[in-house]
């Protein structure tokens, strides 16, 4: 009897032992996904306020040129502004004006952050082409699958949801 107690306690702690080592490499694999793709629970802020994750705001795209021109446009390093915690590039430097004289009119909800994620209770990443303006305001997205999902619930409340979970981190 006693010899089998001595194995099924090697059993168990060499079971133990691949249990620890397999949690431990999900956590580890976790993380890495997390900050490379800067995905986080809303409320633990990880990120700041703006997300900044190319160094700029928005990738460096200009913010006014979604509601002028309909698109994704550049900015450049020539038209700069700081404005919470973040670095915003402009096309032109009368896009930059009218940002900073407004700068809430066109700067992105939630921080610049995917506002599907937001509606999901947590952060993420955005692709610049990914973009939505509702009621004056713009929206950016991970890729544009989530963009069509989040405006195809509008009715059902996403936007509620994004507003709320932001108020709420």
């Amino acid at each position: 009897m006693r010899l089998r107690v001595v194995y099924y306690l090697n059993e168990k702690g060499l079971v133990m032992k691949y249990v620890g080592i397999a949690v431990t490499v999900l956590i580890i694999g976790i993380v890495a996904f997390a900050t490379i793709k800067k995905v986080s629970p809303v409320d633990w802020g990880w990120w700041g306020t703006t997300n900044t994750s190319s160094g700029v705001a928005l990738h460096g795209h200009d913010p006014v040129g979604y509601f002028d021109q309909g698109a994704a446009v550049i900015g450049s390093n020539e038209h700069t502004i700081e404005w919470r915690d973040a670095v915003w590039q402009f096309s032109s430097a009368e896009n930059r004006q009218r940002f900073a004289d407004n700068p809430d009119n066109y700067a992105p909800q939630f921080g610049s952050f995917c506002a599907f994620a937001v509606s999901k209770g947590f952060t993420a990443e955005i692709m610049p082409d990914a973009w939505h303006i509702e009621d004056g305001n713009l929206y950016v997205f991970a890729d544009q699958n989530v963009r069509d999902e989040w405006v195809a619930t509008l009715p059902d409340g996403s936007l509620q949801r994004s507003k709320d979970n932001w108020a709420n981190r």
